[in-house]
Parts: structure tokens; C-alpha cells; sequence
């Protein structure tokens, strides 16, 4: 059974479809949408080992977010002396297409215009008219609010920029 989207949802689509072209059939749209951004600063302690020692990015699981938790903070805090700051963001990520999409990695672009990428291993399945929660966490960050995911649909790759949904 295929969701049915209000027309204020779908309206961000209409503008600026993405078509993918694979081995010359033309392929439905990949839609993709978001809502649900959320930003927190994670706390360096002295047991952490700091921001000096985390990956520049990378996707957060179950048992990294209860190690983290306690030390999430609201506001995005005041950057490190060299500019970055430690973050967990968290997003919907929707799939308005006719069709599965699976996500293979997700890209975001920090405040000083580096992009960084971290690959989903394994790849992260979203069906037709779903919603899959995304936590990724950064030590490079603060970053925009424009994330890109790296799609595979019938074993070609595309990287999609995800739309952000309007509030309703």
C-alpha cells in the first residue's frame, strides 16, 4: 500500500525532480525528503579523550548513543580553539518515490565548506512512502542544515541532495 502525501509536502518536489537513468530505463523519481533536524554538542570529558580523537564523522548506533547520551547538550556550543565542535545530528529521512531506495552514505557540509561523507554499512533500506531516523555524529562540525545521501538503485550509485520539508 503506497502513502499518501499531502500536496504541502509534495509541493517541494514538483519544482525539481530528480529522474536517475539506469543502463538507459528510465527509472521513477527518487524523492526524498526531511524533517526533524535536531542538533546537539556533545560534551568533551576527561574519559572521552576529547574531539581530538573521534572520526570526523561517522553513524551513530544504539550502543554509541548511550555512551553519548549523558553528555549531549541542547545548544550547539561555543566551537574549539580550532573552530569545531562535536555534534550528534539527528533527521527523518523520507522516501516520497514510487519506489525502494537504499542509502548508502551520508554527506554533510561543515560551516568552513569541507564536506564529509561516512559511508552506512550496511545500507540502510527505505521503502516506498517510509521514514528512516538518521543520527550522525560529527567532530568537524558545525554543519549545515543540507545534508546529500549516496543512493543505490539497481547497482548505480547517485549522491541526492535531500530537500528539507516545510513545517505545516
Amino acid at each position: 500500500m503506497r502513502a499518501q502525501w499531502p500536496d504541502s509536502m509534495l509541493q517541494v518536489f514538483r519544482k525539481v525532480p530528480c529522474h536517475l537513468t539506469l543502463s538507459g530505463v528510465d527509472a521513477p523519481p527518487i524523492l526524498l525528503g526531511m524533517t526533524m533536524w535536531i542538533v546537539w554538542r556533545i560534551r568533551s570529558t576527561e574519559d572521552s579523550g576529547g574531539i581530538e580523537n573521534a572520526p570526523p564523522i561517522s553513524p551513530v548506533s544504539i550502543y554509541r548513543l548511550k555512551e553519548i547520551g549523558p553528555r549531549l547538550e541542547a545548544e550547539a556550543g561555543q566551537p574549539a580553539s580550532d573552530g569545531r565542535v562535536h555534534q550528534l545530528v539527528r533527521f527523518n529521512l523520507y522516501n516520497f518515490g514510487e519506489g525502494p531506495v537504499n542509502v548508502c552514505a551520508v554527506a554533510l557540509t561543515n560551516t568552513r565548506g569541507l564536506t564529509l561523507r561516512c559511508e552506512l554499512l550496511p545500507a540502510v533500506a527505505v521503502g516506498p512512502g517510509a521514514r528512516y531516523p538518521m543520527m550522525i555524529e560529527l567532530a568537524d562540525g558545525p554543519v549545515t542544515e543540507a545534508p546529500d545521501v549516496e543512493t543505490d538503485v539497481g547497482g548505480q550509485r547517485a549522491w541526492i541532495g535531500v530537500r528539507n520539508l516545510p513545517e505545516s
